[in-house]
């Protein structure tokens, strides 16, 4: 028996413009595929976020005033360390929310909340900071649980 092979001209493959949409579809959803597979491996780094305060001597203090505050922030998880100007800790890393009237003989440094009807920290919210217990050179670090906030030279 032979085998016979029939060739026919008249049909014809997929259209060139057909072939370029399936093409450029195939590789979209192959490019979808890849980036969603590494973007699993990309690890995004926390906001930063960042409290800006303003220094001023008044009287016998330093006056440190909140000039913008990100939401969200609470005088329990916000901390101010003071360093003297060799860098050696001169007031501990403490809660502002324990920045109190009491404790200023202890702290020789005050919160004062603006606005108390609010939980957060607000612009106009300021730390009074005893000029005698901490002089001119001293550094303030304000930090949060997240890290650092701000820090400025007295």
């Amino acid at each position: 028996m032979k085998c016979v092979r029939i060739v026919r001209k008249d049909e014809r493959a997929v259209s060139p413009v057909i072939a370029t949409i399936l093409m450029v579809a195939i590789t979209v959803v192959l490019a979808a595929v890849l980036y969603v597979m590494v973007s699993a491996f990309i690890v995004q780094p926390p906001p930063i976020v960042h409290l800006t305060v303003t220094v001023e001597s008044r009287g016998t203090n330093w006056f440190v005033e909140v000039v913008a505050a990100p939401a969200g922030l609470l005088p329990e998880h916000t901390y101010l360390l003071i360093r003297d100007a060799g860098g050696a800790t001169a007031l501990p890393k403490t809660a502002w929310s324990t920045l109190t009237p009491a404790d200023w003989d202890a702290t020789k440094a005050l919160y004062q909340d603006a606005n108390p009807g609010a939980p957060e920290i607000q612009v106009l919210d300021s730390l009074l900071i005893d000029r005698d217990a901490y002089p001119g050179g001293y550094e303030i670090v304000i930090s949060g649980d997240a890290g650092l906030l701000a820090n400025r030279n007295l």
